[in-house]
């Protein structure tokens, strides 16, 4: 077994989430996080990119989103006939109570909440009812499996979202948990951006090689 040949990951276009001024904006939005829609202007990114992609790279042997909206309207756009396959661990980060509470509700509701998240800093920190980020990693565990057992050789695209992509560099690059931090903080890749990898035979094992990342082909152009 080995990896893709290609394998092409795009971060979602812009959605109302992104747009929204602070957390407590989005907890009190009616929209649940997984159905946050496209903006306008993520539709017009999503577009762009995806003709980039198609130029570029043309078609593909699998398509994969998340269940969540705004990844399924990015590939809808880019991609407009393929088929494509829903995964539930591509799903962003589910942050329980963080997206559902205001801050001023989690004081009141959960007072011991937020001392506790800063004692077990933000990598080990489980918030109420979502997931730290070694639950997330361990879903992308399993789907690097699924790439590398099914899809040997083959192209793959995937809408991915934001943390996931973070993490899913932290387990292929092998980064350090401080280095995935510095990522978190400072270096978010844009919506609709690109990062590809090409599959290699490197020391005599089968890797992934870095081609592309955080390409954002819509830039200067809207």
């Amino acid at each position: 077994m080995s990896w893709p040949a290609k394998l092409v990951l795009v971060r979602h276009a812009e959605s109302e989430g992104n747009v929204r001024p602070d957390l407590d904006d989005r907890a009190r939005y009616e929209v649940p996080t997984q159905e946050y829609p496209l903006t306008e202007l993520g539709r017009a990114q999503a577009r762009l990119t995806g003709e980039y992609v198609r130029e570029v790279y043309g078609e593909f042997d699998a398509y994969y989103t998340s269940y969540y909206t705004r990844a399924k309207e990015t590939m809808s756009l880019m991609y407009p006939k393929a088929k494509v396959y829903e995964d539930s661990r591509l799903a962003e980060a589910q942050r329980g109570i963080w997206q559902t509470y205001t801050r001023d509700e989690i004081d009141r509701f959960f007072p011991k909440e937020v001392a506790r998240k800063e004692k077990e800093g933000l990598y080990h920190h489980r918030p109420i009812g979502g997931e730290n980020w070694p639950d997330i990693e361990q879903r992308i565990h399993s789907f690097l499996g699924t790439l590398n057992r099914d899809y040997d050789g083959q192209r793959v695209l995937i809408v991915v979202h934001g943390f996931w992509l973070i993490l899913f560099q932290k387990l292929v690059h092998r980064f350090t948990i401080e280095e995935a931090l510095d990522r978190y903080k400072h270096r978010v890749v844009e919506n609709a951006s690109v990062t590809a990898y090409s599959g290699a035979l490197r020391d005599g094992k089968s890797r992934m090689n870095l081609d592309q990342e955080a390409f954002v082909p819509w830039e200067g152009n809207l």
